[in-house]
């Protein structure tokens, strides 16, 4: 078929797809308004307009110019501000609390009107439904996707009360857990700044508001306790407890709380900001086995990568340029390969002329041991250890501002490492 046959067969689907979300915005919408129904039944309406306009989209062949995605865009902003001012007309109903946690789950937007809709679901949710039985799921999916949420008053709030006053024990572990998680990830931001606040490069990739922001949340090692204490909690008290995330219909049972929390638990006390980096001692790309701790001495950049892994592979230039910088340096760059066949990760490092070693994580590629060891969920993780083994910085993914944080921390590490050497000589 030619080409431009093609292209206008793809603008028709387009054109089909866009057309139908569009008419089933409006038939559901018409519904609403002619419905003598309750309140239920327009969120319900409302909500189904969304569901199809993501459906759409996402399941398009050919989304040509972004149509599908903008149309989505519009009927989320438009609905979902619609379907709070309906819920909170009877916010301790079952379907507003179930309008509330959809909305609080749904999924692409970060900032904005739209995200603001999202907190205010979750302010209401912590003042209507923190007993509700059914909220065990959402308090896992906090914890889970909302990382760094741990600044939005209302999401902390929420969990708290349903820590203290759900009847039903797996939901309070699962808040605990929560808690937890997010305070651990409050620890190491907080840790973060307080080492490198002062630091050119750090302080070029963080905004005034951010600075100031950061400020008021108090020190490290006092949140890093509370979070400590938390995941000590599940731990002790709710180990029977099964993880109430969404699966997505996965059909192997869910894991335990406290497998999970134990995971965390080993984070923040061996892997955070300031710990000394547990060892490595594994059989690399070439076969011969070393350590992590060869490198001692060194400033150490410690990398997680895979060939299957594309921000991994775009990371790779950025990590190589910085190695032939260091030549002759006190510096070393040691990775760990996710690929489940070796074979695939020497071709990678030959076409990439990766010359640093790598550790083999084993047959089960990302799920592998040392992967499942340092808790790695991103691909890539990057650690920076200084030359006593100390790590001082670690971030996940590749994106604009990688190689200035990657070649920053490295420098300023460098010179405090020079600066000791100077002090051991004169004294």
């Amino acid at each position: 078929m030619p080409t431009s046959n093609v292209f206008h067969r793809a603008m028709k689907i387009t054109s089909v797809l866009v057309l139908a979300a569009s008419l089933a915005m409006v038939i559901n919408l018409a519904s609403v308004a002619s419905s003598p129904n309750s309140n239920d039944d327009q969120m319900r309406a409302l909500k189904q307009s969304v569901d199809d306009a993501s459906a759409a989209y996402q399941t398009a062949t050919n989304d040509v110019g972004g149509k599908l995605w903008q149309t989505y865009k519009q009927v989320v902003a438009t609905n979902l501000r619609q379907i709070l001012d309906l819920a909170q007309k009877d916010p301790a109903s079952q379907t507003a609390f179930e309008m509330f946690s959809w909305m609080a789950m749904k999924g692409l937007f970060e900032r904005g009107p739209v995200f603001t809709n999202r907190i205010q679901a979750i302010e209401m949710l912590a003042k209507y439904h923190a007993t509700n039985s059914a909220v065990g799921p959402l308090c896992g999916f906090i914890g889970h996707n909302w990382e760094w949420r741990w600044r939005e008053r209302p999401v902390m709030d929420f969990l708290q009360a349903v820590a203290k006053n759900n009847p039903d024990r797996a939901n309070r572990g699962q808040a605990i857990f929560s808690l937890g998680s997010l305070n651990a990830c409050k620890t190491e931001e907080l840790a973060e700044f307080e080492q490198w606040r002062n630091v050119p490069f750090y302080a070029a990739s963080i905004g005034k508001f951010e600075t100031t922001d950061l400020t008021q949340w108090g020190d490290s090692k006092s949140v890093a306790d509370e979070a400590e204490r938390q995941l000590e909690n599940v731990v002790a008290n709710y180990a029977d407890c099964r993880d109430l995330r969404d699966r997505h219909g996965s059909k192997t049972e869910a894991p335990l709380l406290k497998t999970e929390a134990e995971k965390e638990l080993f984070e923040l006390l061996h892997l955070s900001l300031g710990k000394v980096a547990p060892d490595i001692e594994a059989e690399g790309i070439d076969g011969k086995k070393f350590k992590l701790n060869d490198s001692r001495g060194k400033i150490t950049v410690l990398s997680f990568w895979a060939s299957w892994c594309g921000p991994c592979m775009q990371l790779v230039p950025v990590e190589r340029a910085l190695n032939e910088r260091m030549t002759n340096q006190p510096f070393a760059m040691v990775g760990v390969n996710g690929d489940a066949i070796q074979s695939d990760a020497k071709r990678a490092m030959e076409h990439e002329q990766m010359t640093w070693p790598s550790f083999w994580n084993g047959k089960g590629g990302p799920d592998g041991p040392i992967s499942s060891a340092w808790n790695v969920d991103g691909w890539p993780t990057v650690y920076v250890l200084d030359s006593d083994g100390i790590i001082r910085f670690k971030f996940e993914g590749y994106g604009a501002p990688t190689s200035n944080t990657l070649n920053g921390s490295v420098d300023e590490l460098m010179k405090q490492l020079e600066s000791r050497k100077k002090f051991s000589l004169k004294n």
